[in-house]
């Protein structure tokens, strides 16, 4: 943080909470609890509105896919020789879904969202160079990628057409083993996001606070209204699920 300053750098890669955010979604053991503790220290070194960049993965990292499908464990952070003589390819498809996650998380969070190219639809790589490989598209995409591509497309919609989720404070209702639920906040709107980062199908409750006075939930990824009672929601989420809810 000492080169974001006045008359120095605007922002750099946020790499301190980066580094919390990777480990948590990929091992089932860490807590949201963690990240939870991490975005606040963030948020006090660099306040509520801040222009740090949020990364899931770079061209001096390995690829968060490669991470997500198994291909390197956590305590692994060089693989170029690995990389030169294997380099993997994602091997099982529904290990997208923890890219998707992670995605739907760094575009609602504070900060501005990098994406490393190919990360979009999920390309895998070890150590520079394997994590520089051609981009490839269109045609060229596996079934798998295109559906992520088409999932990522939309969580960057969701950001662009809701300013809370740019320009919003940051406000935790749930952080635990499985759940990451908080709400963004700003003059015209309060946007609600819920992550579940196990396995399995999770049925939520979340508690707003009275303060709110909501009178109305809607669901901006499936334009449904969530069933609301007494300032408390109940949510279903799909393994590896998020869903984003407007605040009325």
């Amino acid at each position: 943080s000492s080169y974001v300053n006045n008359g120095q750098l605007s922002a750099q890669f946020n790499f301190e909470l980066y580094n919390v955010a990777q480990a948590v979604f990929i091992d089932p053991n860490r807590s949201f609890k963690d990240l939870d503790a991490e975005m606040k220290k963030s948020l006090d070194v660099f306040g509520s509105l801040h222009l740090m960049g949020n990364i899931m993965d770079s061209h001096d990292k390995n690829r968060f896919m490669a991470y997500a499908d198994g291909a390197i464990t956590l305590d692994q952070w060089n693989a170029t020789e690995e990389g030169w003589a294997n380099p993997p390819e994602v091997k099982n498809p529904y290990n997208y879904k923890k890219a998707e996650l992670y995605y739907a998380y760094m575009f609602a969070i504070p900060g501005l969202p990098v994406i490393y190219y190919g990360s979009e639809f999920g390309m895998t790589g070890l150590s520079d160079p394997d994590n520089r490989r051609m981009m490839r598209f269109g045609n060229q995409l596996s079934p798998y990628e295109k559906e992520m591509l088409k999932n990522v497309r939309k969580i960057v919609k969701l950001r662009n057409e809701n300013s809370a989720l740019v320009y919003g404070d940051f406000y935790t209702l749930r952080a635990d083993g499985k759940i990451y639920s908080f709400v963004r906040s700003d003059f015209y709107e309060r946007v609600l996001v819920v992550l579940n980062k196990t396995d399995e199908n999770q049925e939520v409750e979340i508690n707003l606070p009275e303060i709110y006075s909501a009178k109305q939930i809607l669901d901006l990824t499936g334009n449904n209204s969530a069933k609301l009672d007494s300032n408390k929601i109940k949510i279903s989420l799909a393994p590896r699920g998020w869903k984003f809810y407007k605040i009325n």
